[in-house]
């Protein structure tokens, strides 16, 4: 059995990392469309440290998706050289 990876391979896996791109941009726009929002329960403040998380967990996110398309274009790289 050969080590080689197959174009179909690839173009599975490019399908895998676009899926998870998408959804992770979702999560990021959702959690950016929340920020700052105040909760039924709020008394109108949002305490200094849920801002902090929320932006952190945004931060987060982003790195995994720089992540993510640094991976896709190495995949892409991979399948034109396949020709």
């Amino acid at each position: 059995m050969s080590d080689e990876i197959t174009a179909e391979q690839l173009r599975q896996e490019l399908k895998d990392v676009d899926e998870e791109l998408a959804e992770l941009r979702r999560l990021t726009g959702d959690a950016e469309a929340r920020r700052g929002q105040d909760s039924d329960t709020s008394e109108g403040y949002i305490e200094p440290e849920e801002i902090a998380t929320e932006l952190t967990g945004i931060a987060e996110t982003e790195a995994v998706i720089d992540t993510l398309e640094q991976r896709r274009e190495r995949i892409e790289a991979q399948l034109k050289a396949l020709g």
